[in-house]
């Protein structure tokens, strides 16, 4: 019997211990001692239990505790679990150590500010402490797993925890929002791995496939990669990320890989960044009168389409890409690299220009439309000066290359090294042109053959000095030298020679004197003193200088005399032109002929009306010459007007026309004086005319009106002349 029930009570051990061992028992006998253990050890936390499941293992000689939906308390806050499990070791409790060794818990979803504070009571950090600032909303899901030493302390290397963020918003230092963050995490002892990332920045959606976060010493290392999805970026967003926005539109899209460290002061350091960049479109408004002036089809706006763009940054940021841009009404290619660390800058561009057309007038170029053309800029920025090393623009049949040039800040030239030029211009007349500096501030100018026709336009005959404004105040010596130099289409110099001055960016001092194949000379000359610049040129051979005024045509013979002051940025002239003839003055034709004059206007549609001297006082201001006199006299007709000339735009002239046979009438009919200036013979004579000539400059208009009597500015020019003449 005794045996009988021994061996019983043995098969109930054993029955239980499997039991037990297996399926467990669930009681509460043990939550007020868990929970008072857990308080006694943190005294800011507090754990409400269900009833715990018991299970025995016997090999470890262990309990294993489990219990479900138990909640954390943290300052009033509830953090709900999906169950805590732990295992308490049975030879702790008789050497009255602490008995848990570990703690897993599987969280339901909670609000992740309830669970920075639960971390920040356990141990606080200024790490969670700036996440607590900024984190704003978002739910979290954990799994975790804590191991604790014999003294119930967190071993600080034994734990692992994994998690799911949803919808985490966050208010960073800048004003700026970070929205709809959701992400998986994995976190070790110093290290957390971030993963299937999914975030919205500034209304920008990224993804990442992985993060990773590792502590190495007191720093941290952070790698990774970051995609953005291909969107529309609005103006309002680009304002934010673009100092000085003028994009209107921009599609792309981003892979980003990269890494950096950050130590324990919150500065980044060892940043390494890949980028790929996929660029749809984007489109810039861009007002530049420089480009304008070069590219007559630039509308102010530029646009860019299908850029595979590279970026790099190694403590130096690496760039480059491709793609095609518009600047007008056709698109062409374009690739670039750039090259930038600390405050330098290296860059090159590359343009196609086949489709647009290039103009420059000054040295009367001109590209058409769908012919070849190409564009490379090599340049240097740095803190205070912008550097071109190299300049190329090809076409079909010419070349332009421009060297070493340097800039300051306001785009001024500090200094250059070449400029050669070799091309056709819009006369078909093959150009060259080299510009070098042959020391220090000391440049040579030379060319076999060069078309000087604009050049002289703007610098005699539109007011504007296009020498000004193009360098800094330093003083630089030119030495000119040329073979030939065409002037019109026809009529060009020779042996071209001189030198000029710029002080201060302005033509201070200059001479140079050429001759035609007639052997016709040319000189002009500058001289500044007292802030006036004194401008004097004079030329056997007027014709091709005189057809630059537009409103004088069939200009034959004479000799020109120009004086010219300029102060104020306001010229002042007096030209002087002698023994000429005019055979076409379309304005001049039209009012003999509506005057009755038609003897004379038979005279000037065949050899001409001959003039002893012209004279005409003029002021330039910007576009608008301002003719204070013309005064004109000859054997046939004698002229006295003023008006204005509207560069481009408008004529406007008045004046008197008086035949000579009138003027010697009436000078004749003065006692004595007309003796001795005319003599006593005078012709018949016929009434002037008054007259106006307005309009632009290719449809003129010309009114006259009959006149008896003649002003007595007219009479008094008149007589100057003649007195001068006898």
């Amino acid at each position: 019997m005794i045996k009988r029930t021994l061996y019983f009570v043995i098969l109930f051990l054993i029955v239980s211990i499997f039991y037990l061992n297996f399926f467990g028992i669930k009681t509460d006998k043990f939550n007020d001692k868990i929970e008072n253990k857990i308080k006694e050890s943190h005294p800011n936390i507090s754990v409400r239990l269900n009833d715990v499941k018991i299970i025995f293992d016997i090999i470890k000689l262990s309990i294993n505790l489990e219990t479900k939906n138990p909640i954390i308390i943290v300052r009033e806050e509830e953090i709900k679990l999906n169950n805590i499990s732990t295992i308490y070791k049975i030879n702790s409790i008789l050497k009255r150590e602490f008995a848990i060794s570990n703690l897993i818990f599987d969280s339901n979803q909670n609000k992740i500010k309830k669970v920075i504070k639960l971390l920040r009571t356990y141990n606080d950090s200024p790490q969670l402490m700036i996440f607590d600032k900024i984190i704003k909303d978002g739910d979290i899901k954990i799994n975790a797993k804590f191991n604790f030493d014999k003294n119930g302390k967190l071993k600080k290397d034994d734990y692992e925890i994994t998690s799911k963020v949803n919808e985490l918003s966050l208010k960073l230092f800048d004003q700026s929002e970070v929205q709809n963050l959701s992400f998986e995490l994995y976190y070790t002892h110093n290290n957390i791995n971030l993963s299937r990332l999914t975030s919205n920045y500034l209304d920008i959606d990224i993804i990442s496939d992985n993060i990773f976060i590792k502590k190495q010493n007191e720093n941290f290392h952070i790698s990774g990669n970051l995609k953005s999805l291909e969107q529309n970026i609005s103006k309002e967003i680009l304002s934010i990320l673009i100092k000085d926005n003028n994009f209107e539109k921009v599609i792309f899209s981003s892979d980003n890989n990269f890494k950096f460290n950050i130590t324990n002061k919150l500065k980044i350091t060892d940043l390494t960044v890949d980028t790929k960049i996929n660029l749809k479109e984007a489109e810039l408004n861009y007002k530049n009168k420089i480009i304008k002036k070069y590219l007559p089809s630039f509308n102010e706006n530029i646009k860019f389409f299908d850029h595979l763009i590279n970026i790099r940054y190694e403590n130096k940021l690496f760039l480059d890409g491709f793609g095609k841009f518009q600047a007008g009404d056709h698109k062409e290619d374009m690739k670039y690299n750039l090259v930038s660390k600390e405050n330098k800058i290296n860059y090159q561009l590359f343009l196609n220009l086949n489709k647009a057309p290039i103009k420059i007038d000054l040295i009367n170029f001109y590209k058409e439309k769908n012919i070849e053309g190409k564009l490379k800029i090599d340049g240097q920025k740095n803190k205070n000066k912008v550097k071109i090393k190299e300049i190329l623009l090809e076409t079909k049949n010419s070349n332009f290359s421009l060297e070493d040039f340097e800039f300051s800040e306001n785009f001024k030239i500090l200094n250059f090294k070449k400029i050669e030029l070799d091309y056709v211009d819009k006369n078909m007349q093959r150009n060259d042109l080299l510009i070098k500096n042959s020391s220090k501030n000391n440049f040579f100018i030379s060319g076999n053959n060069f078309n000087l026709s604009n050049i002289i336009n703007n610098i005699f005959f539109n007011g504007n000095d296009n020498s000004s404004k193009l360098f800094d105040n330093k003083n630089r010596n030119f030495k000119v030298k040329f073979k030939k130099n065409y002037i019109d289409e026809t009529h060009y110099l020779l042996n071209l020679n001189g030198n000029f001055q710029i002080k201060n960016d302005e033509v201070h001092d200059m001479i140079l004197d050429s001759y035609f194949p007639n052997n016709k000379t040319v000189v002009l000359t500058v001289k500044t003193k007292n802030k006036k610049k004194i401008t004097t040129f004079y030329s056997d051979f007027a014709k091709p200088f005189v057809k630059k005024y537009k409103f004088i045509k069939g200009f034959e013979n004479g000799k020109i005399d120009l004086y010219s002051i300029k102060e104020n940025k306001i010229s002042s002239s007096l030209l002087k032109i002698y023994d000429f003839r005019l055979k076409e003055l379309p304005a001049l034709t039209k009012l003999l002929t509506l005057a009755s004059l038609q003897g004379i206007a038979d005279i000037l549609s065949g050899e001409g009306v001959g003039f002893d001297e012209f004279e005409m006082k003029f002021e330039n201001k910007k576009k608008l010459m301002d003719i204070k006199e013309i005064y004109a006299i000859g054997p046939a007709i004698s002229i006295l007007m003023e008006g204005y000339v509207q560069e481009d735009e408008l004529i406007s002239l008045r004046g008197t026309l008086v035949p000579a046979t009138t003027i010697n009438k009436f000078v004749g009919s003065i006692p004595i004086l007309g003796d001795i200036l005319v003599g006593k013979k005078t012709g018949e004579g016929v009434f002037g005319v008054s007259f106006k000539i307005k309009g632009p400059p290719k449809d003129l208009k010309t009114t006259v009106n009959p006149i008896k009597t003649l002003t007595p500015r007219f009479i008094t020019r008149t007589l100057e002349k003649i007195k001068k003449t006898n």
